[in-house]
């Protein structure tokens, strides 16, 4: 158990020394943290390559006044910010200005001619003044763009014409004025001053020094109104779309003579040679992405998957498999950008890792193929579909043709997803037909690059998939073939087990396909000495009787040792050789070691050497296969089964082996322990269940006994 032991008195106690050694156990080692960082790191400086390496566009080192001897074309799709500029700037330059009439000034320029009138009315009545000191002072006063004879009418005219003359002054002055009177109009305003006078059925002369005064006073009005110009120019500059640049866009045609123009263009776009600020900029801009992509995917991997994140063989696997579908996938988007096999590496994750780390990952790879194919929304969506559904193809794959038919299914769904988004698009049927077919061969490709490298990666880094599980539970391999053949009772058994491991391991959670491939090869080594074991000893003869208690002890206990031999020479995969060594754990031989206490000669022996050398059980699987073996075993000897005495043999089996600690290792529970009792019950009540006897048969069975002597009752009975 993992915290729970029995102890001698049937308590339960807490196994303080087990919690420190999983605590160790779980504490990553500085050489550990030191690996997961260089390879971060390696990830980082990879990824950051890549898309620098594809979004790096092709820079001309061209100059001010020199012919041009190819065309420039645009890379990828930009935003030819000049150009836009330039059009927003003349759209701004287009907009009028704004005015507003301010009456203010109006009555400013009325108030002024009140002004001047009442001051030529005070200078009239200066009596002790002469006319020409008159004048002078009006002129010196007033203004000297009056001719002297308006000054004159002033001075010589009448009251009651000088009031007539201010009102309608005032009067033609307002009018004009309140149409707006701007700084660049004033002279059409003075001219409509002007006819306004004429029009005036006046005598000449008061009519030449109201249009004077009128024409001295008047002034703009009109006041430039800055915001709300400004306002409106904003409002135009916006209404003009953005220039934009598509990929393979001629930019600058052969033969034309570059000037500072066609350079802060290129420029503008990251294409000029000598322009290294924009590389800079490229480069620090991948550099977040990159970090962000990393940063994302561990933090992923640790808060869900903290097992996978602290493997390193794990991370390195599922790095070299994203980093080897980044390099394909930069080398085929020169064929066509749909042919990007991103399906291949997720599966490849989903079947030998984990098919929610191959999620975080597709996401990871599509964002760094985006960029690289530079930055179409389409490409990434199609090749990030294929990923997903390659993923919920393989999570329960249970043969290799499994992913013929997951690459046939990704093809399918891609054909359809690009044919949608061209037509999106206003795609022509012609380039519906020349894209979509990509698709379809995308996912074929990513089926065969999966299948083609599956079993590389798997013996490369030790993993077992559930393909290669299948595989080895095929009864035509090698080693079962031989087991069936050479240790047929072992072979029986083992089958049994097998079935056993599979409901025990479905009821608590465990891997049954594991368990049922542990179980095939758990007793293996019996190969090597078959007949010293019971279920393969066709007569009633046991070499054991003929040995001591010990030497029998050491052949029973060798043949894990053995297993683990022929599992080694058979290149079985290394979960299936930790089940095979941990299927007995330390368990104690009983039967011989109560022999050779039995025995004047042994009968003060330690059960050291009666015990099997471990470890003990390490997982969930180990832990099943090994309660199942006991429990087959012990069923099998029971002379007459119920399922009362079949249920109450196994429980007494599973509390033995917790007394005895062989369950301290794994993460089994009480409840899982409740749950493999009444689970192993049910499958061995409906194998061993009592069968009745036939009565004819049976007495034929015995006379042939009689006359051979080849039978017992025993085996007549079933």
């Amino acid at each position: 158990m993992r915290n729970l032991r029995r102890n001698a008195n049937g308590t339960w106690s807490d196994s303080v020394a087990m919690i420190k050694t999983m605590l160790l156990k779980k504490t990553a080692s500085p050489n550990s943290m030191f690996q997961k960082l260089a390879l971060g790191l390696f990830f980082f400086v990879v990824l950051s390559a890549m898309m620098f390496y594809s979004a790096l566009p092709q820079k001309y080192d061209v100059r001010v006044g020199q012919v041009l001897q190819e065309n420039i074309l645009a890379r990828k799709e930009a935003i030819n910010t000049i150009a836009t500029n330039k059009l927003r700037q003349a759209a701004a330059d287009q907009v009028p200005k704004k005015y507003t009439l301010n009456h203010t000034i109006t009555a400013e320029v009325k108030e002024h001619i009140t002004d001047i009138l009442n001051y030529v009315k005070e200078v009239r009545i200066r009596t002790y003044l002469e006319d020409h000191e008159k004048i002078n002072l009006l002129m010196n006063k007033i203004s000297r763009e009056i001719s002297e004879e308006s000054y004159i009418q002033l001075i010589t005219m009448s009251d009651t014409s000088l009031k007539e003359l201010e009102t309608i002054t005032k009067a033609i002055i307002e009018t004009v004025m309140e149409e707006g009177v701007k700084e660049d109009s004033i002279d059409r305003a003075k001219t409509h001053v002007i006819e306004e006078f004429k029009n005036l059925n006046l005598p000449q002369e008061i009519k030449s020094v109201g249009e004077e005064i009128a024409l001295l006073t008047i002034k703009p009005n009109m006041v430039y109104d800055r915001e709300a110009t400004e306002k409106e120019q904003r409002e135009a500059m916006e209404a003009i779309a953005p220039v934009k640049v598509y990929p393979n866009q001629i930019l600058i045609e052969k033969g034309t003579v570059i000037t500072s123009e066609h350079q802060d263009m290129l420029k503008e776009l990251g294409l000029l040679a000598r322009d290294r600020e924009a590389d800079i900029s490229l480069l620090v801009g991948i550099m977040c992405v990159s970090a962000f992509l990393v940063g994302t995917l561990a933090f992923a991997l640790y808060y869900f998957h903290n097992d996978i994140y602290n493997n390193n063989l794990y991370l390195s696997l599922m790095i070299l498999i994203i980093v080897s579908t980044l390099i394909i996938s930069l080398g085929l988007k020169n064929i066509s950008k749909y042919l990007i096999p991103l399906a291949a590496g997720s599966m490849l994750i989903s079947i030998l890792i984990n098919p929610q780390v191959a999620v975080f990952s597709s996401f990871t790879m599509s964002v760094v193929v985006g960029i690289m194919l530079g930055s179409n929304f389409s490409y990434t969506v199609v090749a990030l579909s294929g990923a997903l559904i390659g993923i919920f193809c393989t999570a329960k794959v249970s043969q290799r043709s499994d992913l013929t038919k997951a690459g046939g299914i990704i093809g399918c769904a891609k054909f359809v997803l690009i044919t949608g988004l061209a037509l999106l698009s206003n795609g022509t049927p012609l380039e519906i037909l020349k894209e979509s077919p990509w698709g379809m061969v995308s996912g074929l490709l990513s089926a065969i690059l999966a299948i083609g490298t599956l079993p590389f990666l798997e013996n490369a880094f030790g993993i077992t998939s559930s393909i290669k599980l299948l595989e080895l539970s095929n009864p035509n391999q090698p080693l079962l073939r031989r087991l069936m053949l050479e240790a047929p009772g072992t072979y029986h058994h083992s089958i049994i087990v097998g079935n056993l491991a599979v409901a025990g391991a479905e009821a608590v959670g465990a891997d049954p396909l594991l368990a049922r491939v542990g179980a095939n090869y758990h007793d293996i080594g019996k190969l090597k000495r078959p007949y010293f074991f019971i279920e393969n000893q066709l007569t009633s003869d046991n070499p054991h009787d003929k040995l001591s208690p010990s030497l029998s002890a050491l052949i029973i206990t060798s043949h894990v040792k053995d297993g683990l031999e022929i599992a080694k020479e058979y290149r079985l995969p290394k979960c299936i050789i930790d089940l095979i060594v941990q299927h007995h754990g330390t368990s104690l031989l009983s039967f011989f070691y109560n022999k050779a206490l039995e025995s004047d000669y042994e009968k003060n022996t330690d059960d050291t050497s009666y015990r099997y050398e471990g470890p003990k059980p390490q997982t969930r699987e180990a832990a099943i296969i090994m309660l199942a073996d006991c429990a087959e075993a012990a069923v099998r000897s029971m002379p007459k089964p119920t399922p009362g005495k079949i249920e109450g043999l196994i429980r007494q089996i599973i509390k033995e082996k917790l007394s005895d600690g062989q369950l301290d290792e794994c993460d089994l529970t009480l409840k899982d322990l409740d749950k493999l009792a009444s689970t192993f019950s049910k499958v061995l009540t409906g194998i061993f269940h009592t069968r009745i006897e036939y009565p004819d048969k049976l007495t034929e069975l015995q006379r042939k006994d009689l006359d051979n002597g080849q039978y017992n009752d025993k085996q007549l009975t079933r």
